[in-house]
């Protein structure tokens, strides 16, 4: 006598590793993080490297690659598509143009790409938070836009500082050994270092604030860096605690 058959029982969906190599096709967030990492940690080594020509650096590359990645991250969302890319276009525009222009304009045209810059970042700083933070799944392209906000954060920062930087050159006390002429595109390499040092609230001291404006955002870095991951961690935890109880209780 044959036994009836027994239906399989459904078992719990289990989340496969996600290869680089596929994660880098597949995934939304991570191209644009690659490009801050490189801005962020070798871009303060090789910023300032001339090549091809003068006055042309491998900071302006790793910029326009930072620009590109921010453009490629909502390649499938037409309006934010359209809005990246015309941010990042008026920011390469205003890099050019402070070359070219007379001296007495260069500020005016730095400034003015600086503030394009900051306010890409921003506006990917609230594409990507509204999405990671809405998504009730985490998994590895989640994890890779809620490190790409952080780097973000420290990207406007250290932009905002280099404003300062060039509105008042003295608002930064600068050792001499280390303090450079930096001609490239996009935030001064000093100032992305210092904006890192803040954001994790390591403070080597090397460089620090002297008028009221960079103290002040040195501190609201500082508060927001700490409170960002407090949050971040608190709420991936909790999704993921509770994703795996769900899994779990399908799966009974």
């Amino acid at each position: 006598m044959k036994r009836p058959a027994i239906a399989d029982s459904p078992s719990p969906t289990r989340s496969r590793p996600v290869g680089l190599f596929r994660l880098y096709f597949g995934g939304r967030y991570i191209w644009l993080m690659t490009a801050l990492l490189v801005l962020l940690i070798i871009g303060p080594l090789v910023g300032r490297v001339e090549v091809l020509a003068q006055s042309l650096y491998l900071g302006d590359f790793v910029l326009v690659l930072l620009l590109l990645a921010s453009v490629r991250t909502f390649f499938d969302s037409r309006r934010h598509f359209q809005s990246c890319l015309s941010l990042a276009f008026i920011a390469l525009i205003f890099g050019v143009l402070n070359r070219v222009v007379d001296p007495d304009l260069r500020v005016g045209f730095a400034v003015a790409g600086h503030v394009t810059e900051v306010v890409l970042l921003g506006y990917l700083i609230l594409l990507i938070a509204g999405d990671i933070f809405t998504r009730n799944e985490v998994d590895t392209d989640t994890i890779c836009g809620s490190i790409t906000v952080y780097l973000l954060m420290a990207g406007v920062f250290s932009v905002a500082y280099t404003i300062i930087l060039e509105l008042e050159p003295g608002a930064f006390r600068i050792p001499a050994d280390i303090k450079a002429d930096d001609g490239s595109l996009g935030p001064d390499r000093l100032m992305a270092y210092f904006s890192l040092v803040t954001i994790t609230t390591l403070g080597y001291g090397d460089i620090t604030p002297k008028n009221e404006m960079a103290r002040s955002l040195a501190n609201l870095e500082a508060l927001v860096g700490q409170l960002y991951l407090t949050v971040l961690v608190a709420r991936l935890v909790g999704r993921h605690v509770s994703t795996r109880r769900v899994e779990v209780v399908k799966g009974d």
